[in-house]
């Protein structure tokens, strides 16, 4: 299974930086151009990242990716979408250990993740103003 690109793994590295288990943010660069970024420290090595909007008074995640950080670099986990669509690509054990793969949904995910991040990155202005936003 092959880990994210590099650049996806850098922007996954920044937003995620310094979280603890239970912690979340939210990254808002854009002065409201484009969906603020939100991020959940889910596990010692689960995270998740989602946009969302108000719908009804109710707040919607479109997209919500769910990602696991290894020694070897970073796994999609899983995806959900506002239209109802859920992709698991990589099934968990309660300790964060894969124990089962779909190629054909990772492989998917995996390329839509590779786009998104690119796009959080540009649209939240680089991966050094998401670090600024962020830490501290």
């Amino acid at each position: 299974m092959k880990t994210l690109s590099q650049a996806a793994a850098r922007v996954l590295d920044a937003l995620t930086a310094g979280l603890r288990v239970g912690g979340a943010r939210k990254i808002d660069n854009s002065n409201g151009a484009y969906m603020a970024v939100h991020v959940d420290r889910l596990s010692e090595a689960t995270f998740s990242v989602a946009h969302y909007f108000k719908q009804n008074g109710d707040l919607v995640c479109d997209p919500d990716g769910v990602f696991l950080k290894t020694d070897l670099g970073w796994l999609a986990v899983t995806l959900q979408l506002s239209t109802g669509h859920y992709t698991v690509a990589l099934e968990l054990d309660e300790n964060d250990k894969p124990t089962g793969w779909r190629p054909r949904q990772y492989k998917e995910l995996a390329s839509f993740a590779d786009m998104w991040l690119r796009n959080i990155d540009q649209q939240q202005g680089g991966i050094s103003r998401i670090r600024q936003s962020t830490i501290g």
